[in-house]
């Protein structure tokens, strides 16, 4: 009798919608409640702006309007394209004002260039609506056809694209340029992470993924996902969050399988969600990050943005795990009478009979895998095979330490192992066998052939099958269509300005002191929801524009919401699609947006107030712009020097 599958096996009750969606409920009117409580019912509570606070403002004006008055060198911007190069240039070059120029013209010709102007009325509502439409399809594509996501994804941008160009002819709408919205750098990125992540699982049997997946195994439901968070968390924060769902969503669905578990949302939930939080501790760990650091006014250290991060991660951490083994206690603690058992378990090691059943039946199982495995197989050795794929993978890292783009370089480690698969499959691997047997197991001789004239004919050689007719074939090309349709889809409707038209509204007179108490907690949940709704990438590339001289403190602020946003909705992050979409390729559909929002919005709200409470009381990094000489010894920091707006000239 197989142990562990008794132990899963439970009566199924309904959950109640209160068990159910009280958690999130509650979350969100305690949001609701702490914000009515520092800004006011009606916002009465806002302060106005300080004297400081004007005089920076009118210090953005001025460089603003004396950047737009500079003599430009249109064949080196031309050059340069989408990047405006050093963010330190020496006198000779030009100095802070040349570098302002620069980032100016990226700001307003790359990141957000407003057209919502030239839409009519009608236009600006036609483009939300079909937009919303395919936000609901792509949250729940189970309650439509059986479509799927990237078929979703791809009919929304071709039903978008279709739409515009009527818009245009109607003159109800402007141009639409598809093709500049698509980001090609995170599709490239996944693309490569594929290719690496195929070649790596494929290359041996035994070899370095199946190590991997026996590294986070353990026969303890609740240390088994404990493993997995941990490994998450840290790979997310060392390579990026997209890489390392990519790498392992088939890895604990694997391990669930193993274990016959019964619900594995709880172990792919804590991948998704520690991958989500844990890339917030650095600049590489996401792209909204990276694209942070690229467009920030001033100069973010990797080690200063890490230090200032480091306790609301592990604080965000700590919360989602705990919320995580309360919420689904029954699965991970089987057998437990309650909280208090479990609190003895996580603590002091304790076990219940439904534990014991699930360590004596996996070591049970190992025992008899070892007895009946091929002694020729040695599977806690290091073959040649693995020792190359770890070079390569070490390398990989060190160059993305160094900052190289991080696209090229996946990409290219996957064609290293591409090349070294194939010379392997042909130099070493047996050749497969095509002889027939007849019925007593005796093999037949090949069967000859004759032409017309009676003479044999030779049999050629056997071509040995290409890569491109094998393993190629598995890089899961409709997530690539999954991201091109919903970039042309976010990018249609951020074109109407309805999402910085809702930034605007929603904030009203927090907009000039966003990152200052109280505003603060009001700024990070309307980050968090658009976040949701029009993707953090886009969120932030508004940002760097709407306010293009925000210090280096906003910007973690802006990291930390964004980031943790992720975990709200099923669409918050890229990660959470990568991880349903490779977990339903193995025919695992548990994790769906239904399930994923009861879990996902408390720990979210939760998470993100603790975080950003501790990010605004424990940070060292600027809350002044060092560009702008607003921060201690710069040009434009004189102590009582203020901007008096009734006067309008400096005290």
């Amino acid at each position: 009798m197989d142990l562990e599958a008794v132990v899963e096996k439970k009566v199924v009750k309904k959950v109640s919608f209160l068990r159910t969606w009280g958690p999130a409920i509650l979350a969100v009117v305690c949001a609701l409640a702490i914000n009515a409580a520092m800004l006011g019912p009606s916002g009465s509570k806002i302060p106005e702006l300080t004297k400081e606070q004007l005089f920076t403002r009118k210090l953005e004006t001025e460089r603003t309007e004396a950047v737009l008055k500079m003599d430009a060198d249109f064949e080196a911007d031309r050059v340069r394209g989408k990047s405006f190069g050093p963010r330190n240039l020496s006198q000779e070059q030009g100095g802070v004002m040349e570098y302002t120029r620069r980032r100016h013209r990226v700001l307003k010709d790359y990141v957000h260039e407003d057209v919502s102007d030239q839409f009519s009325t009608f236009g600006k509502v036609s483009v939300s609506l079909i937009y919303f439409a395919f936000w609901v399809f792509l949250m729940f594509p189970n309650w439509f056809l059986p479509i799927g996501r990237p078929g979703i994804a791809l009919g929304g941008g071709i039903a978008m694209v279709v739409w515009r160009y009527v818009l245009l002819v109607s003159g109800h709408g402007p141009v639409f340029y598809a093709e500049e919205v698509i980001i090609l750098e995170p599709l490239f990125l996944l693309f490569g992470l594929m290719l690496t992540t195929i070649y790596l699982e494929k290359m041996e049997r035994g070899g370095l993924f199946d190590k991997l997946r026996d590294s986070l195994d353990d026969p303890v439901n609740w240390k088994r996902c404990a493993k997995i968070m941990t490994m998450s968390t840290f790979g997310s924060a060392a390579v990026m969050n997209d890489s390392i769902v990519l790498i392992f969503s088939g890895v604990v669905v694997d391990l669930c399988v193993r274990h016959k578990v019964a619900n594995s949302l709880p172990y792919l939930l804590s991948l998704a969600t520690t991958a989500n939080t844990g890339s917030a501790l650095t600049l590489t760990g996401n792209p909204q990050n990276i694209l942070i650091v690229s467009l920030a006014y001033d100069d973010i250290g990797w080690l200063e943005f890490a230090g200032n991060m480091v306790l609301p991660v592990i604080a965000a951490s700590l919360i989602n795990a705990l919320m995580l083994f309360a919420y689904y206690a029954s699965e991970l603690f089987p057998g437990s009478s309650g909280f208090i058992e479990n609190c003895g378990i996580l603590f002091t090691g304790n076990r219940t009979p439904e534990m014991l059943a699930q360590e004596h039946a996996y070591y049970a199982r190992q025992a008899a895998q070892k007895e009946g495995q091929d002694e020729v197989v040695n599977s806690s050795g290091w073959s040649l095979w693995s020792i190359i794929q770890i070079i390569i993978i070490v390398t990989f890292l060190v160059f993305f330490a160094c900052g190289f783009d991080v696209s090229v370089v996946s990409i290219s480690a996957g064609c290293i192992l591409m090349c070294i698969a194939a010379y392997k499959r042909e130099k070493f691997d047996p050749r497969p066998e095509n002889t027939d047997y007849d019925a007593e197991g005796n093999p037949l001789p090949p069967k000859k052939t004759y032409d017309l004239d009676g003479n044999e004919i030779q049999p050629e050689e056997e071509e040995l099958v290409t890569e491109s007719e094998t393993t190629l074939t598995e890089v899961d090309y409709g997530l690539l269509m999954l991201f091109i349709g919903q970039f042309i889809l976010i990018g249609s409707f951020n074109d109407t300005g309805v999402p910085q038209e809702f930034f605007r509204l929603t904030m009203g007179s927090c907009a000039g002191q966003m990152t200052a108490v109280p505003c603060l907690y009001w700024f990070v949940l309307i980050i968090t929801i658009l976040s949701n709704i029009a993707s953090n990438v886009p969120v932030v590339q508004m940002l760097a524009a709407t306010f293009p001289y925000a210090t280096p403190y906003d910007w973690l602020q802006v990291s930390f919401s964004a980031t943790v946003a992720g975990n709200l909705t099923m669409l918050g992050s890229a990660a959470n699609m990568i991880v349903a979409f490779q977990a339903a390729k193995v025919g695992d559909r548990t994790f769906t947006s239904e399930r994923h929002a009861p879990f996902g919005i408390p720990s979210t709200i939760v998470s993100l107030y603790a975080g950003t409470f501790l990010l605004s009381t424990f940070h060292y990094i600027p809350e002044c712009s060092e560009k702008l000489g607003r921060c201690p010894g710069g040009e434009n920091y004189v102590e009582g020097k203020v901007w008096d707006p009734s006067v309008g000239n400096e005290e």
